[in-house]
């Protein structure tokens, strides 16, 4: 029988990873688990109990049952994001070390049912949800835009919806620009968040139609050809189908 937990998912992704040396890869690394962990100790969150999954340059936890995401989501949210703005700050200020380079994570918070049991990770739609939310074009575009940031932040409809938008706590519900998600043939309606920086500000890509909604090419006109390639004495044309006998190159 399987079995669903309702519990809280942190994703967080290093942006320009792969155009680093393998040095500063490492660096990064290190300084990803530490950010992250240093905020966790500063606001009281245990996370020696998140189950995690390590990607190189990412980082998806689940959290534990308990106290519950009525507590958790706005601990992270609030302290936990001012804490890890400030232990990514720390990190970026080590420019003597020779392997440094500057880290700027995109973030992303989600809540709901999820499969624990599963044989290789998490299945079902919800463990998959943070991930395209943290590697949407409008969470890059925030960091493109805002050049000064550390951290972007962007969380689903369920967080904000039953979360931030009840109140009270910080960030403000107002402070959240609401965006529309287009990932692998899902769409998500989601909320982004920069610190110190107003997200109303800048502008938001326009989500990728997919197939089914792509505009279809129109229809070749008739008569049409394209890439005729002769063979003997037919004449065989891409598009318009044309056959034509020429009896000049007939064999006699």
């Amino acid at each position: 029988m399987v079995t669903h937990d309702y519990r809280v998912l942190l994703t967080a992704d290093i942006e320009n990873y792969g155009g680093r040396t393998d040095a500063q890869q490492r660096t990064l690394q290190s300084g990803l688990i530490s950010a992250i962990e240093t905020a966790a100790d500063s606001v009281q969150l245990d996370h020696q109990s998140w189950c995690r999954q390590v990607a190189g340059d990412s980082m998806t936890a689940v959290l534990p049952a308990e106290p519950g995401p009525l507590v958790t989501i706005p601990l992270l949210l609030d302290q936990f994001l001012t804490e890890l703005d400030m232990a990514i700050a720390a990190h970026n200020s080590r420019r003597a070390d020779p392997t440094w380079a500057r880290m700027r994570l995109r973030l992303a918070v989600h809540v709901g049912p999820l499969q624990l049991d599963g044989a290789a990770g998490w299945p079902g739609q919800h463990a998959v949800q943070p991930a395209r939310l943290r590697d949407s074009a409008p969470i890059r575009a925030a960091l493109d835009t805002f050049r000064d940031a550390d951290l972007a932040l962007i969380i689903s409809r369920e967080v904000f919806r039953d979360y931030v938008s009840q109140g009270p706590g910080r960030p403000r519900p107002s402070e959240f620009l609401e965006v529309a998600v287009a990932e692998k043939k899902q769409k998500y309606p989601a909320y982004l968040y920069v610190p110190h920086f107003d997200v109303h500000d800048m502008e938001i890509p326009e989500p990728k139609p997919s197939r089914k909604e792509a505009p279809s090419q129109p229809p070749p006109r008739s008569g049409s050809i394209t890439n005729q390639v002769k063979r003997g004495d037919i004449l065989f044309a891409q598009g318009d189908l044309n056959i034509t006998h020429d009896s000049k190159r007939r064999k006699k």
